[in-house]
């Protein structure tokens, strides 16, 4: 499934396919109760016309075809293009519709006659990927591998506004139903909102909302949310105005190519390569602290001991600290401080022990909101840390494969422990602090005694390839739980 439209009266849904065929749905039912065929190659977009009364289809055959959307037969066939159709769209009067193609064109029809107003093309102009009418009908935008985004007149077919480039290929735009905003998704996933003036466009926001290319972008009709979906298989829905995520949805098991609002902005729909075409309630969403999200791929995450802050961190971008409540950013780290592995509170909330790739453990002061001390020693990176339940040590393991004690009121290194059984990937004192046990890539458990750094006891779990391995100490005794590979937990005396 290619492409998708719901009708403005909200009574059908369309959804074009790579054979060529236009399945209609009746939303009340959610029944397929039509199917077009006249295309030859796959459905690359839809729009209904205003009133509902026609549908416009786009296609890799070259042509664009409008349908009566009651009785089904093709109204009027538009071929022009020389290569595929991206993209098409009917203008708010319904009188012009527009078709954007790989041959590096866009073409302005008569919606009556068939007729060509205006090519629109420029010698600088890349293959266009998306066009959009803004609300009022008198300008189209449209973009493209060219970097930019273009506006031209409806009426006189010249052109009016060029963006600066925006370094990236642009895959997808709209405008925001008051005409006040235009949004567009990039190849390399990110999001802009530019601001529309009579002379003017200028860049607003951007920022990181997929990993992989965004294939298509949607305003709501209060033009309070921003609908995206990617090649990375997600649909997202993004606060317009601020950027943040509200909610990330995941169902889809192959690349998602088009998302859409109903009328009332009351549902989503989305398609995909998968074969499937879904539908997500927008009423249902809530913007608690799980709405937040990144393009990132994060690492670690900890809570403070009251549970009133979150702190992330990732491979590729600094920490961030969370309200744990409202969910807001309250905090974002110093740009060297990316590529963690592992964060701790300590027990006062006082301290944040950080460790990564950087082979050191910095020890933030939570008040000043700077590093009170770098604890070097580690000759590789640092997967754990883990502060004694008094806070006056820390523990913190790594890729060379030792355990290391420090003074957190000093940062002066206190005992080593070599654990010889490959990277220590999770470390956890007792409730009484005169344990220590830890979690090795080869599968073992240790236990060590705290104060003299003798091996107590060891376990090896045979996990094959699986190297993932963390341990916990239960609150108030000396059971241990652990886990590995594939998700197997044991419990420990």
């Amino acid at each position: 499934v290619l492409s998708c439209a719901f009708s403005p009266d909200g009574r059908f849904l369309a959804a074009g396919l790579s054979t060529g065929n236009i399945s209609i749905y009746d939303t009340a039912t959610w029944e397929k109760i039509h199917v077009f065929k006249g295309h030859k190659k796959a459905v690359t977009s839809l729009v209904y016309s205003p009133n509902s009364q026609q549908l416009l289809s786009g296609s890799n055959d070259k042509t664009a075809r409008l349908w009566n959307s009651e009785t089904r037969p093709i109204v009027r066939i538009l071929r022009g293009h020389m290569h595929e159709v991206r993209a098409v769209a009917f203008s708010p009067s319904g009188q012009q519709v527009a078709t954007a193609s790989n041959d590096k064109t866009v073409i302005l029809w008569n919606a009556q006659t068939g007729e060509v107003i205006f090519v629109l093309t420029d010698k600088s102009i890349d293959l266009v990927t998306s066009i959009a009418y803004s609300p009022k009908g008198n300008t189209i935008a449209f973009t493209g591998w060219d970097e930019t985004i273009r506006i031209f007149d409806t009426l006189t077919g010249s052109p009016v506004l060029v963006s600066c480039k925006v370094g990236d290929w642009i895959m997808c735009l709209t405008y925001s139903l008051d005409g006040q905003r235009i949004a567009i998704g990039s190849v390399g996933g990110r999001l802009e909102l530019w601001e529309v003036e009579a002379t003017t466009l200028e860049h607003r926001r951007n920022w990181a909302a997929h990993t992989h290319r965004i294939t298509s972008i949607a305003f709501s009709p209060d033009n309070r949310w921003i609908a995206s979906s990617s090649v990375d298989c997600n649909v997202k829905l993004w606060d317009s105005r601020s950027g943040l995520l509200v909610s990330s949805f995941v169902n889809h098991t192959d690349f998602v190519n088009c998302v859409r609002f109903s009328p009332n902005g009351s549902y989503i729909s989305s398609v995909s390569r998968d074969r499937t075409l879904r539908l997500w309630e927008v009423s249902s969403f809530k913007t608690g602290f799980d709405s937040h999200d990144t393009a990132d791929l994060q690492l670690c995450a900890t809570y403070s001991p009251d549970g009133r802050q979150l702190i992330t961190g990732s491979r590729d971008a600094p920490m961030r600290q969370f309200n744990a409540d409202s969910g807001d950013v309250d905090f974002v780290f110093p740009d060297h401080l990316y590529g963690t592995y592992c964060i701790a509170f300590s027990p006062d909330s006082l301290q944040i022990a950080i460790g990564g790739s950087a082979q050191e453990v910095t020890l933030w002061s939570v008040e000043s909101r700077a590093a009170s001390s770098v604890l070097s020693g580690h000759k590789s990176g640092v997967e754990s840390v883990a502060f004694s339940p008094c806070g006056r040590w820390l523990a913190s393991g790594g890729e060379d494969m030792t355990v290391r004690f420090w003074d957190t009121r000093s940062g002066a290194a206190d005992q080593v422990i070599d654990c010889y059984a490959g990277d220590v990937q999770s470390l956890a004192f007792s409730p009484d602090g005169r344990w220590i046990v830890s979690a090795c890539t080869e599968g073992k458990v240790l236990l060590w005694e705290t104060r003299t750094g003798e091996l107590k006891a060891e376990k090896t779990i045979k996990i094959g390839r699986h190297r993932d391995n963390v341990v916990a100490y239960k609150p108030g005794c000396l059971q241990v739980a652990s886990c590995h590979g594939k998700g197997a937990i044991r419990l420990w005396d």
